[in-house]
């Protein structure tokens, strides 16, 4: 049984879900010890085979992750790393744009996937969010996905999605140019409306970066938001916002069990 390192970010759970799927799926051959890089809790050490998995956002990895695999270097150097991602779409290059980091570090990046997952960016209308079933329909052709990958690592086939000239032309051209552009001004852009929010704590409690304080029965954000939508969608009183102006009419409730 060989040993596999598991490192992830996960916005609302779909990562988490994508993460915990996967490494069942592997479990005839690997034992998988799974970390959430925003907990701390890390291992001194790594094993011989690595998964990294993030959601995108703009074709771009979330700031904790790019934070964590510059933070640890050395671990990567000789590794075997399989790349997984989460998207509402596509990214083109999703999984490259952290993967070719690990490689410049050293890393063997020899499976790379794309797996598509509901959204959960609720407070802007023109991304639909969907619950209940029309959410467990998309899962389940992702866990059909999932399936194949799993068994593609397990007979040592290597895939490695979005690694093509092509992909990186289309995840820098359609999204992550404009994204990074402007991801500084982004992280302050947590919007909590005064007559709404209760002081219940909820947001700040569930946030992973502490970018939420609560003070005189207010909660202000702090300029370092990495855009996980947790806050807005676990707001019972939906009233904080991110992206969007105005309050989510549908939250997303993560993955259906």
């Amino acid at each position: 049984m060989q040993e596999l390192s598991v490192f992830y970010f996960s916005g609302t759970g779909n990562t988490k879900y994508a993460v915990n799927a996967l490494c069942k799926a592997l479990s005839p051959a690997y034992t998988a010890h799974i970390y959430d890089v925003c907990k701390g809790e890390l291992p001194s050490q790594t094993a011989d085979t690595v998964l990294l998995a993030f959601p995108v956002y703009g074709s771009a990895p979330p700031i904790p992750m790019r934070q964590f695999v510059h933070a640890h270097a050395a671990w990567w150097k000789g590794k075997t790393v399989i790349v997984i991602v989460t998207q509402y779409m596509f990214s083109g290059d999703g999984a490259a744009s952290l993967g070719r980091t690990v490689q410049k570090y050293g890393g063997n990046v020899r499976y790379a996937e794309h797996f598509r997952m509901p959204n959960n960016i609720s407070d802007c209308p023109v991304f639909a969010v969907r619950n209940g079933e029309e959410a467990a329909r998309l899962v389940r052709k992702t866990d059909a996905r999932i399936q194949r990958f799993a068994q593609r690592i397990l007979e040592e086939k290597p895939m490695r999605r979005g690694f093509s000239a092509i992909s990186r032309a289309v995840g820098y051209v359609s999204q992550r140019a404009l994204y990074r552009k402007h991801e500084a001004e982004k992280r302050d852009r947590v919007t909590v409306d005064a007559e709404r929010c209760v002081s219940c704590g909820a947001c700040v409690r569930a946030c992973p970066v502490q970018n939420l304080r609560t003070e005189s029965q207010k909660v202000y954000a702090q300029g370092a938001c990495v855009l996980c939508y947790r806050c807005v969608n676990l707001c019972p009183q939906k009233a904080i916002t991110v992206l969007g102006k105005k309050a989510p009419r549908v939250q997303y409730k993560g993955v259906p069990q």
